[in-house]
């Protein structure tokens, strides 16, 4: 049973929760003693998580002479030996039947309009049918994402769908760090209200900024992520907030680390996620999580968070201010350790590896393939 993961998506984006699943996926497969071989690797990557991983290790595969941003789109252009597993990083799979697909689905965000506009939404919409309609076996990141696939493709076959959820990084922990160079005061002045992520459409970060404005003057906005600012977004901090925030479009795992452990709370106003890293993170590392009761949001922080039925700025300023009670704020951050031990990778990987058990076993026990 040898198994073929393609590394396409690290040209994807630089980072991002996706490129971080298939970093750790790569990791715990790569060392479970099971034959691997790498597509379409490139160590001179610009994505964080493609530059740390020591390729010299393992048998890498040009998939095509045609440029990845090409690629991407494509069903794999090489031929595998037969009865191999092809696990693709991002959508893909290969037209070979004697071959078993393994797909993983994050989201339905352009299904729900909710991300790029055409034409490139309608390219990954056409390609995740491809692919769901090819799999021989497909794994959604969380019930919520596994919902969505039959309601857009309700005649898909409910038995070769499995729900692994993402795991949470130990590099996120409760610990008082000396400050990282790049976090110096003022940036980290306290009471902050930390935004982790994205800024774009769904993201609803407009909403952070207004949660913000309703606060008391001394509570400030530490937005984390999403690159640097727009000026549509610029002016809307000038416009509610000035002089009450501080944007970080990079930061390392460390740095972040320390932002949990300082912050007040973490704000995740996001309207819909396939999973969403942010809570999982901030949970580990003690800090309260505040967010909306939509789609996979609830899954991954169960009771240990204060979650509003409307993404409201008023209903997540109110969530904030009850924070300020000291028993609550205890009791949420104990209940968010307990939330987030039960999200490892190591639980992520070995039920993808019985998944890829599984579906090969399924899939040639009943039909005969030249070895």
């Amino acid at each position: 049973m040898k198994i073929y993961l393609d590394n396409i998506v690290f040209s994807i984006q630089q980072a991002g929760g996706v490129s971080a699943y298939w970093h750790e996926l790569l990791k715990g497969v790569c060392h479970s003693g099971l034959p691997v071989y790498l597509l379409n690797v490139n160590p001179a990557s610009t994505n964080v998580f493609e530059r740390q991983i020591p390729y010299q290790q393992w048998p890498c595969i040009q998939e095509s002479i045609l440029p990845r941003k090409v690629l991407r789109y494509l069903p794999l252009r090489c031929r595998l030996p037969a009865r191999s597993i092809f696990h693709g990083g991002y959508l893909r799979v290969s037209p070979q039947k004697d071959v078993l697909n393994i797909l993983t689905v994050h989201d339905f965000a352009h299904e729900r309009k909710l991300s790029t506009a055409f034409p490139r939404g309608l390219v990954n919409i056409r390609q995740k049918a491809y692919g769901i309609r090819k799999a021989d076996g497909i794994i959604c990141i969380s019930d919520s994402t596994r919902r969505e696939l039959l309601h857009f493709y309700p005649h898909t076959d409910p038995d070769k769908i499995t729900v692994i959820h993402h795991g949470i990084s130990d590099d996120f922990f409760p610990y008082v760090l000396p400050v990282p160079p790049g976090l110096r005061p003022p940036f980290i002045q306290q009471p902050f209200v930390l935004y982790v992520g994205g800024r774009h459409h769904y993201k609803n970060f407009s909403a952070a900024v207004k949660t913000v404005a309703l606060l008391p003057p001394e509570y400030r906005l530490v937005a984390v992520g999403g690159g640097p600012a727009t000026k549509a977004e610029k002016t809307l901090l000038q416009q509610f907030i000035p002089g009450r925030y501080q944007l970080f479009p990079v930061v390392n795992t460390p740095e972040l680390n320390y932002l949990y452990n300082q912050a007040f709370c973490l704000l995740y106003p996001s309207v819909y996620e396939g999973f969403g890293f942010p809570p999982g993170e901030a949970m580990k590392a003690g800090c309260p999580v505040v967010g909306c009761r939509c789609t996979s949001v609830p899954e991954v922080v169960g009771d240990a968070g204060l979650l509003t039925t409307t993404p409201d700025a008023a209903a997540f300023a109110a969530c904030i201010r009850s924070l300020e009670s000291a028993p609550l704020r205890q009791e949420l951050v104990d209940k968010g350790y307990r939330q987030a031990a039960l999200f490892s990778w190591k639980k992520t990987i070995a039920a993808t590896i019985r998944f890829y058990h599984h579906c090969w076993n399924h899939k040639f026990s009943e039909h005969e393939y030249p070895v």
